[in-house]
């Protein structure tokens, strides 16, 4: 039996999950509700079945939610993300107009390092709420592999930019992270779509 779905075929099951992901409000489900969807999945016709063909039964589901789901969920993300520019993050978030100057390339989601018209650097690093453990992570690595890019003695100001792509999150919620990166002179902002 083939390990690998055709590329025509691999193209329809994802347009349908996609379609039916966003029917179920699926970015919105507890773990539970989850499970139960990626089930329904294994077990429709159209996706399941077709895989089947391809790939062997029990590792249908793993399939459906490792290649399918993961990256639907990631797309999700980055279409919120992509609602706030770098530039529209660092005026509301400092009050200073500032250029991208560079972009670093993330595995999921990137960095950018800006510079204001007053020679300040910013650093946004982009990532999810329930992970902005790894988004700061990742605008400290910048920092700490840039050394150009501590001038006169000052660090670049951080700032992340978290997706809420289907999550809700109270104000108490946001008020907490912010508070918590406050303490390490660390901003947040949170993009929903």
């Amino acid at each position: 039996m083939a390990n690998r779905l055709p590329q025509q075929v691999r193209e329809k099951i994802i347009r349908i999950v996609y379609k039916k992901a966003d029917e179920f409000g699926y970015m919105e489900c507890d773990r539970v509700t989850s499970g139960q969807f990626m089930d329904m999945l294994v077990e429709d016709q159209e996706v399941g079945g077709v895989i089947r063909q391809y790939i062997q039964k029990e590792r249908v589901r793993t399939y459906i939610k490792d290649t399918i789901l993961n990256r639907y969920t990631k797309d999700a993300t980055s279409k919120t993300l992509s609602s706030k520019t770098p530039e529209q993050t660092i005026k509301e978030e400092y009050g200073e107009a500032a250029d991208v100057i560079q972009k670093i390339k993330g595995s999921a989601y990137d960095c950018h390092v800006l510079r204001s018209e007053f020679g300040n650097i910013y650093i946004v690093s982009e990532g999810t709420f329930l992970k902005w453990e790894t988004a700061l992570r990742k605008g400290l690595e910048v920092i700490a592999n840039e050394p150009n890019l501590t001038i006169e003695g000052r660090v670049p100001s951080l700032c992340l930019k978290l997706s809420l792509a289907g999550q809700s999150l109270t104000e108490a919620d946001k008020k907490l992270i912010r508070t918590a990166l406050s303490a390490a002179g660390v901003k947040a902002t949170f993009c929903s779509t």
